[in-house]
């Protein structure tokens, strides 16, 4: 069942047409080079921040790793929950309400070559749904928004870039999941059949929500996702999918779970690379999006609140429940390094991973390929409880 609560707002292009004396002759479209994005300057090198919060705080903080320097965003919304796709960072206040933050910096990958841009920072207003927000994913042209009732709101990502909060699309995904992950112009749903209970499977929509007859195959109980340079992963109760957009075809391909019950967590991976990995009580689950394998490492009594792949094809990093730093073997399980750092949250890019230790005040640059060492401990103005990175 489809709801479309406001007819989509269509966008105009303009073709600008230099007109002085000294331009080209009139009627001539002016050419502009590749990459160019209106109203955003483009750079050689990521423009990588730190977006932090302080749990019931009304501030968001971008703490940019170049210079350190830190920007403020005085928020509506009270922060309890922090969630990014790469440039828009979602603060959640635990309930229904969602504030969405433009961070201003972000990279658009085209395989072959990326570009990193960099504009101004700015908060686009809040959303407010009727019952609880349960999953929020956004990539390429589109973001969603799943609620506690199984609807699923489709924003158009090109109207955020714009500064706009435009007018969903709602789905109604008939299960208690509500998640829809942006792939390949498209969308990967998780459908049921009871609004009590989870999905059962993944279905291939639009962005209007209309089934494209390209994929449905059994999932059940989605949860985690990752979109990984070899397809999108998605965690089922006791496998996980990697689906590939191949032409004009979605291809799924299942990867039963090695270790019992896949857990209901985020995955952790680096950007633009194929491998991610989650964790929970049974260890550790890493999954290679190219290869199309899933390892499994146990946890050997220790619980583990988080994982993420750097993406070597040889290690894997967990975060203990103590706040300790774990780099592992991926073969064997065995254990490279470990820091205790009391950090609470871990995220990495493609040499260094960030672990907030809000006791302290920090924000702690890990070398996780040189045995874990600290590279930079970089002070916050605030305490950063809540920590995502973007422009990655």
């Amino acid at each position: 069942m489809i709801r479309r609560s406001v007819a989509a707002l269509g966008a105009a292009i303009g073709t600008a047409l230099v007109l002085s004396a000294c331009g080209p002759p009139q009627n001539q479209t002016e050419e502009q080079p590749h990459g160019y994005v209106a109203g955003a300057e483009e750079l050689a090198e990521a423009q990588t921040a730190l977006a932090y919060a302080t749990r019931d705080s009304r501030e968001l903080h971008l703490l940019d790793l170049a210079s350190e320097a830190e920007n403020r965003i005085p928020l509506t919304v009270t922060a309890r929950e922090l969630s990014e796709d790469g440039r828009f960072v979602y603060v959640g206040d635990g309930d229904r309400t969602l504030e969405i933050v433009d961070a201003g910096v972000w990279t658009v990958d085209h395989t072959d070559h990326v570009h990193y841009y960099r504009s101004q920072a700015r908060t686009l207003g809040t959303v407010t749904f009727e019952t609880t927000v349960r999953t929020v994913a956004g990539s390429g042209p589109h973001t969603t928004v799943g609620t506690a009732d199984g609807r699923i709101r489709v924003y158009d990502r090109r109207q955020l870039e714009e500064g706009t909060v435009g007018e969903p699309v709602t789905i109604d995904s008939r299960g208690s999941t509500a998640l829809a992950v942006p792939y390949a112009e498209g969308l990967l749903v998780a459908m049921g059949d009871d609004p009590a209970k989870p999905a059962s499977r993944i279905v291939a929509m639009d962005a209007d929500g209309k089934p494209t007859g390209t994929l449905e195959t059994p999932c059940a109980a989605p949860s985690g996702w990752a979109v990984l340079r070899g397809g999108v992963v998605i965690a089922c109760e006791d496998a996980l999918l990697r689906i590939k957009h191949t032409g004009t075809a979605l291809t799924a391909e299942r990867l039963d779970s090695p270790g019992g019950p896949v857990p209901p967590a985020d995955f952790g991976h680096r950007p633009r690379s194929n491998e991610a990995a989650l964790a929970g009580a049974g260890g550790i689950w890493s999954v290679n999006a190219s290869k199309v394998t899933l390892k499994h490492l146990p946890a050997d009594g220790r619980e583990l609140v988080a994982a993420a792949s750097p993406a070597d094809d040889r290690t894997v990093l967990a975060l203990d429940t103590d706040g300790t730093l774990i780099s592992y073997e991926l073969d064997t399980g065995t254990v490279i390094a470990q820091a205790p750092l009391r950090a609470t949250t871990l995220t990495l890019d493609v040499s260094r991973a960030y672990l907030a230790v809000p006791a302290d005040r920090v924000i702690l640059e890990i070398d996780y390929a040189d045995e874990l060492r600290t590279a930079r401990t970089l002070r916050t103005a605030q305490q950063p409880d809540l920590a995502v990175e973007v422009g990655r």
